[in-house]
This record gives C-alpha cells, sequence and structure tokens, in this order.
C-alpha cells in the first residue's frame, strides 16, 4: 500500500516531469507567431540598428516576423519596465546597452529591479571606448593631458550624456584611475556631447568609438588620447591603448546584448541564444557590423549572465562611491 507522502512525492515527479515536457515542447515549437524586440531608446541609434538588422535575419531563421519596437523615454526607463512586464514566454525580448546595468543604481525611482526581472540570453558585441580632446588642447599625449588636468583641478570640462548617463560614468572612472578631477557639462545625449568637443565648447570626452567618433580624429576634429580596450584599433593604429599608457584597469566597453524578462524557461533560452549566435556567425552580419566597428562577442547565455552580474557590481560601486544621480 502506497502512504501518503510517497504518493504525494510520485504526483510531484509527475509534475516536474511534465512541467519540463512542456518546456521543451514550446522551445521546438518556437515561434509560432510574431515576435517583438523592445528597443528602449529611439530609431537610428546603435540599439536600434543592431536589433533591425539581427531582428530580420532571425525572422528569416523563425520563419515568423520579428518586430522592433521603440520604447524611448526617460533615459532607458519606460522600454525597460515595459519589457520587464511582459510575458516571460520569448515573444517579448529587449535589445539594449550598458546602461541597464546602471539603470536601479543611478535612478533610486526605477521600478525595475535590472538584475531579478531579467533574463540574459546572450551578448551581441561591443564597441570600444576612446578619450579624446579637443584639438585646442596642448596635450597632445595621454601622459601629457594627465599632467595637464592633475596641474588644474576642476579647471578643465568634459561632456556627457547627462547625468548618470553612460558617459558620464565613463569619465567618472577615468578620473578615478588617472587621479584627476574635471567639470562636468552635461547634454541631452552623446551626439550632443561629440558635437561640444569638437565645437570647443568642453575639452574632454569619453565617448563610443563609433565611425562618426573615429572620423573625428582621423580628420583632426578631436584628439585621441588613448582607446580603453586590450588592443588597439584598427582605424585608430596610432592611437594607444590605455595599458599602453600605464592605465591597465581603464578597460571600457558599451556593449549590446539580448535580454528576456524574468522567468524564461531555460531550454527556451538556450534555443533563441543559438539562434543568435547563429546569425551573429553569418558573413553579411559580420560584414555590417564592422562597419559599425562592433567587436563581435556572442557566446552563451551562461557568460553572459556572470559578465551582466559583474558589470552591475562594478559600477554600482561606482555610482555610489562617486555620489551619481541620475535626472
Amino acid at each position: 500500500m502506497i502512504s501518503f507522502l510517497t504518493r504525494k512525492w510520485m504526483l510531484c515527479g509527475v509534475a516536474a516531469v511534465m512541467t519540463s515536457s512542456a518546456a521543451v515542447a514550446q522551445a521546438q515549437g518556437y515561434p509560432d507567431r510574431a515576435v517583438t524586440i523592445v528597443v528602449p531608446t529611439t530609431a537610428g541609434g546603435t540599439a536600434d540598428i543592431l536589433g533591425r538588422l539581427l531582428g530580420k535575419k532571425l525572422g528569416d531563421m523563425w520563419g515568423q516576423p520579428v518586430v522592433v519596437e521603440n520604447r524611448s523615454g526617460a533615459g532607458t526607463q519606460i522600454g525597460t519596465e515595459y519589457a520587464a512586464r511582459a510575458k516571460p514566454d520569448g515573444y517579448t525580448l529587449m535589445l539594449t546597452f550598458n546602461e541597464l546595468a546602471t539603470l536601479s543604481a543611478v535612478n533610486k525611482n526605477t521600478r525595475v529591479d535590472v538584475v531579478r526581472d531579467f533574463t540574459r540570453v546572450g551578448k551581441i558585441g561591443s564597441l570600444p571606448v576612446v578619450i579624446l580632446g579637443n584639438p585646442k588642447m596642448t596635450a597632445n599625449t595621454m601622459g601629457e593631458l594627465v599632467k595637464q588636468l592633475q596641474a588644474a583641478p576642476g579647471k578643465y570640462t568634459y561632456s556627457s550624456g547627462g547625468p548618470g548617463s553612460i558617459l558620464h560614468l565613463y569619465t567618472e572612472m577615468f578620473k578615478q584611475v588617472a587621479k584627476v578631477d574635471m567639470l562636468h557639462v552635461p547634454y541631452r545625449g552623446a551626439l550632443e556631447a561629440s558635437t561640444a568637443l569638437i565645437a570647443g565648447e568642453v575639452d574632454v570626452l569619453v565617448q563610443f568609438a563609433n565611425g562618426n567618433v573615429i572620423n573625428y580624429v582621423t580628420s583632426g576634429k578631436a584628439k585621441g588620447y588613448a582607446v580603453a580596450s586590450p588592443q588597439r584599433l584598427t582605424r585608430l593604429p596610432d592611437v594607444p591603448t590605455t595599458a599602453e599608457v600605464g592605465m591597465p584597469d581603464l578597460q571600457l566597453e558599451a556593449w549590446y546584448g539580448l535580454f528576456a524578462p524574468a522567468g524564461l524557461p531555460n531550454d527556451l533560452k538556450q534555443k533563441i541564444n543559438r539562434d543568435l549566435i547563429e546569425v551573429m556567425k553569418q558573413p553579411d552580419i559580420q560584414e555590417r557590423l564592422a562597419t559599425l566597428n562592433m567587436q563581435v562577442q556572442s557566446g552563451t547565455s551562461e557568460s553572459f549572465d556572470a559578465f551582466f552580474l559583474n558589470e552591475h557590481e562594478r559600477w554600482t560601486k561606482l555610482i555610489a562611491d562617486a555620489g551619481i544621480q541620475g535626472n
């Protein structure tokens, strides 16, 4: 005779098997309708370009439409909160960038817990970061720049995309490592921050090394002091790395990744990750990303999860130490 406790455990085991089988079946049949990729920024930016590029390829692979939906506003909070509240069934994904790792720390009123409310599906890649100077700055090397800034604390200025923006945080990290102080001049976005530098309104900018920024350096509109990457950039071969100029701990990147609401079944997460990796391997995708200066860094969802948690911890500490608050 089966005891009540034994029967209870048997039923629990059956339920677990049924749940697991249902998840596998869900992954195998996915998707059977349109998938939405939420991009929490306006159209035209790097995240939007990546969303549309990868969405088209995934749609071709899946035989279902993949629609990019821009939900911008309040930095990236509106789109991020929308994606976090979606059903974790794989039909709402979010393509975003490293500001997600800092969102909760910078914006105390946000209704999103960036660690608990999302599943990390896969990393896409990153843009290197370059330290720039106004052409009128007398310093021509990183060593000269640091000496110039250290000699006059608070005299020189730097631009950013606003309080708590990633450009603001990059520069705060640079200030800590270089032991310098500069006056923060916030603008309404990364593009305006770059424009301010080449117009001579500010002295220093720590910015993504996208095509436009690289052109600023090669055309002489800005001085390139160092790239915060392990290797020099092919398109800026004369600009040294931060390690080469004595700052090995200053490693910065603007990374991009694919997320889903928390609770996404593991089998479904793994399928989406595998399909994302396959898309990233396609030669035309690699060629297009190279034109954006994007370094492809696809990998497992587990490696992306560990990377994100490390990024969240690193930047949360800097934000607290520097007393940074967003708008």
